[in-house]
């Protein structure tokens, strides 16, 4: 089996230097610290987590597909629905291995889509990955219900997962993703992320604070005993005017 690797679209291109394209753009760096830093806080959860500290280089795939259209995506619709590029396990392990990068990170598109395979690369990390490695992904507890015996194969100390909610109303959901929400499937996501001991934290795109508040409120109640690591460990991702934006409805969605 394979993966269905997307190259860098046109848009996206025109946000990333020049100098982290790699493999005739079908992968990327990404120095998360770089000029000081911006929003995101991997290195930092890593460490407070135990993987160690100084994980700020991330070797990027991105995989195909996404159930959302969100406006402001700077991997564009045809960094999504692009034409694949088909890689093993073993030559994305490869790829990451000759770079300077800590952090193996499958992105996408929406990464979760191809949950039960994340434990391959899991495995060929072990296998031949370089020292101190780390392996990160991303969901969005909304692609669809979450299988327990799947998220018992990417539980791993050397992993780490983001959750990126994109909205906490139905409204606020759909302005920023153009797709309907369900609120049922996103707490129930959660729980099995719970329960399985999946080690993630939180990020927030586009949510407003009062909603956030009131996310927090029920967070605490329904899982106190994770809640004061959740709080602090989770950061706001800002919507920014990528140069890309222009090009996110460039081709159709879902093609």
């Amino acid at each position: 089996m394979s993966w269905p690797v997307i190259p860098l679209s046109e848009g996206q291109l025109l946000d990333v230097r020049p100098d982290d394209v790699i493999a005739d753009g079908h992968f990327r760096l990404c120095n998360t610290y770089r000029g000081g830093g911006g929003y995101d806080q991997f290195p930092r959860i890593a460490s407070y987590r135990g993987l160690g500290a100084g994980h700020s280089l991330q070797f990027i795939v991105q995989l195909r597909g996404c159930p959302l259209d969100c406006f402001y995506c700077y991997v564009t619709r045809a960094g999504v629905w692009g034409q694949p590029v088909e890689y093993t396990s073993s030559q994305l392990i490869g790829a990451f291995n000759q770079t300077e990068a800590t952090v193996f990170h499958l992105m996408g598109g929406a990464p979760a889509l191809h949950m039960q395979r994340w434990s391959w690369l899991i495995e060929a990390l072990y296998k031949t990955g370089k020292p101190g490695w780390v392996f990160h992904s991303d969901m969005m507890l909304v692609e669809f219900s979450y299988s327990r015996k799947v998220l018992a194969t990417i539980v791993d100390v050397r992993a780490m997962y983001a959750v990126n909610i994109k909205g906490l109303s139905s409204k606020e959901f759909y302005n920023n993703t153009r797709k309907p929400w369900c609120a049922e499937t996103m707490w129930g996501n959660l729980k099995r992320l719970e329960v399985s001991q999946v080690p993630y934290y939180i990020t927030f795109t586009g949510c407003d604070k009062i909603l956030q508040e009131d996310f927090w409120h029920r967070f605490k109640t329904q899982f106190p005993h994770t809640a004061a690591q959740q709080v602090r460990d989770s950061f706001q991702v800002p919507i920014l005017d990528y140069r890309a934006a222009a090009y996110v409805d460039g081709v159709p969605w879902g093609v």
